[in-house]
This record gives C-alpha cells, structure tokens and sequence, in this order.
C-alpha cells in the first residue's frame, strides 16, 4: 500500500442541501477556501459545538499546510451569545494568517433554515466529511491551558506533509548501525514518553550537522515502533536540491507554529529544538553551553495542551567539533554557513564523517501544560520557556557529571 497521497482527480461540485432547524442551537455551516489554489473544504449544517468546531479548526489549519496563504474561514450560524461565546475559539487562527469571516443568522420563533455554503464547481475536495455511520473515536482529554484550547481527536486522514513511511524504515536500517555500533548510544527515561498522546520532544542542539534529530528518532521508534517521531527542520532546508523532499519524506515538518500544532492536533509526537540553529553553531569551546531559547515550544504546549519532554543529549558536539565557521561560503550554496573541524575541509570527503564519539541521550520528567489562572498566554510561555530551559540544563550536567570519556 503507498504511503504518500495520490493526488486526487476533480470531482463534480457536490449539491448540498440546506436544514432546518430548532433555534436557539445556532447551527453552523461553514467553509474554508483558499483562493490561490481553488481549494474547498465544507462543513454542511453541523451543531455549532466544541466538535464541529474542531473539525472547523483542522481543516483550516489543514488547507494553511498543505497550501500557504489566503485561507478564509467563512461560517454562518444563528445569533446567539453561546454561539458566539463558542466561535471566539477560533480567534487564534488570525495568528496563522487565516482570515475567519462569521455571518450570524438573527434567531426566530420557529426553526431556522441554515443555507448551504456555495462551492464553485468543479472543485477538488480538500477534505471529504461524510455522515459517519459508527460512534466516531474518543478524543483525547481536554486540558485546560492559558488559551483554552481543546484537544483535537486524533486524525487518521493522509499525511499532509508527503511521509512515506517506507523509505523512513530503510533509512532507520542504517541509522540504526550508527546508533548501535558507531556512536554506542545509551538511551535513558524513554518512560516518559506518551506511548499513544500528543507530546513534544524538546532537545539540546548541536554538532553542526543535525545528526541528533535523526539519532532521537531512532532512540524513540526502538521502543515504540508505531510511533513516528516529526522533526522540524529550518527553512532553508527546502531551498536544498533533493534535501528538501528527501527531509519531507522521512518524516521532516517545516518549522512553523501551524504545522506543529497540526501535528499535534492529530495525535502525534514532534521534536523540536528551542535553541534553533544557533543551537548547532557553537564552536567546540562552547559546547554544551544552550544558547537563548525561541519561545515556540512552551507556546505550542500552551496552546494544544501537550506535554514537554526535555531530552539532554551529550557526545553529538564531540562528533562535529567545529573550530571556525565560513558564513559568506555557506550562503553562496544556500545554508547558513560551512563548519571547519580539525579534519574538515583539509582532509575532504573523509573529513566530513563524524567522530566515533561516546553518545548519552536522556529522557527528562515530562513539563505539563501551564493551567490557565487568569495570567495572559505570554506569562505562561515564559514560565514554562524557564522550565524547559532548567530541566536541559540540569539533564546536560548530569550526563556529563556521568560520563568517563568523550570516546568511552
């Protein structure tokens, strides 16, 4: 069976009919549209509730992924202050640059005739909701946060970011090797990793070449198989000629608020690393110090209620030990800046493999979603910044306080 989605043909404009029903419910039908690419997505007369706004909420952040800018969210519903107090939910989908536009439907005495959304025909279905004719999954326990956000039900639709998950298990081949007989990786705490809920995986940067990343999946898939761990990349990975779809196939997310919190949102586990790329350059003399954290990680647990798990990892700096950095070369071939080692560029090719270096990856105690308590979001995001900043801090020193040797 193939992992990545086919791209689907154009079918005929659907005929949708609109509903009457009993006010004050404040029905909702709802779609979400993006002009560049001619793209639909209908939510046909639904409850206006927590669930049909989720499913609201996901296919606009769905539409945002897959096709940029110029995503509006069009719903109408009948006037009622629980209805609005209910679509204030999607206030935050501004902060994604999707634009919401709300037509409200005055309430009357008898039922309410809710018209149809109008597609433009032909259309190619973003996402295809039908009737559902079982008792849908559970969802997730809704955690209270700083934003209020309710947890999504975990999604079984197609990646949206190109996985193909066969190629993935025939790179963890090799990579395995590594981890087993070159690096000799001792992996602890992998108790702390949600075995089936959304989690963030938050993790010390370095080496220069992001080694780490792929190491933190292997360490996680050999406990949890069915697992698969996003990491998200930096931009300019996708300006790489082959990099960049190569990175999307194995499981690669471009690094964005929304796209984390897709993931998210669909019941997955993602890593991240909060130092960004200054994480990975640091000269040799600095390793093992943490550079000044982005705030995309705890603001992301703010907003989606899952957990942090902060991973030290110690012995990937010794294996890229960067002297010098020669940032005008690295932007005439399109990355940030080209690492000088002891090795490398003087011995070329073989210059650039890593050293055997001893490596030690931990899993930290997991850091819960802030509970709302009156305090804004970005008190919230800095409280929980703080933590995560601390508990690497702490798992960095331990791990060295443990270690016998760089290659031992």
């Amino acid at each position: 069976m193939p992992t990545r989605s086919e791209p689907e043909a154009a079918i005929p404009s659907p005929v949708l009919e609109g509903k009457s029903i009993p006010p004050p419910t404040g029905l909702l039908a709802a779609t979400v549209r993006c002009e560049t690419a001619g793209a639909v997505s209908a939510i046909v007369v639904g409850a206006l509730d927590s669930a049909t706004l989720r499913r609201v909420r996901q296919d606009a952040l769905t539409m945002r992924a897959r096709h940029g800018k110029r995503i509006t969210v069009e719903a109408r519903f009948v006037d009622t202050p629980k209805a609005r107090a209910l679509l204030a939910n999607l206030d935050d989908l501004v902060a994604h640059d999707i634009h919401v536009v709300l037509a409200a439907i005055a309430p009357r005495g008898g039922p309410v005739h809710v018209p149809p959304p109008v597609l433009p025909s032909p259309v190619t279905s973003e996402i295809e909701l039908p009737a559902p004719t079982v008792a849908p999954p559970a969802s997730p326990p809704v955690v209270e946060t700083g934003a209020s956000v309710e947890a999504a039900p975990v999604e079984r639709s197609p990646d949206p970011f190109d996985l193909d998950l066969a190629l993935r298990r025939a790179w963890l081949r090799p990579l395995r090797f590594l981890f087993d007989h070159y690096w000799r990786i001792e992996v602890s705490g992998l108790e702390h990793v949600p075995d089936d809920a959304p989690a963030i995986i938050a993790a010390n940067h370095s080496g220069a070449v992001p080694a780490d990343a792929f190491m933190l999946a292997v360490a996680l898939e050999l406990r949890q198989p069915s697992r698969c761990l996003r990491v998200l990349y930096d931009r300019f990975v996708d300006a790489l000629p082959l990099v960049g779809p190569l990175y999307r196939r194995l499981g690669g997310v471009p690094a964005s608020l929304a796209n984390a919190e897709l993931l998210l949102r669909r019941g997955g586990i993602i890593a991240l690393f909060p130092e960004g790329i200054a994480g990975v350059e640091k000269l040799c003399t600095e390793r093992y110090r943490l550079r000044p954290f982005k705030t995309g990680t705890a603001r992301l647990s703010v907003r989606t209620g899952a957990p942090i798990v902060p991973v030290a990892i110690v012995g990937a700096e010794e294996a890229y030990p960067v002297v010098a950095r020669l940032y005008r070369v690295g932007q005439l071939v399109g990355i940030p800046w080209i690492p000088l080692t002891p090795i490398f560029p003087l011995c070329g090719i073989a210059g650039a493999l890593p050293l055997p270096s001893k490596w030690h990856i931990q899993f930290c105690p997991p850091i819960a979603a802030p509970v709302a308590d009156g305090r804004s979001e970005e008190e919230l995001v800095a409280e929980t910044t703080a933590h995560l900043r601390e508990a690497l801090a702490t798992g960095i020193a331990d791990l060295l306080a443990r270690r016998q040797g760089i290659f031992v």
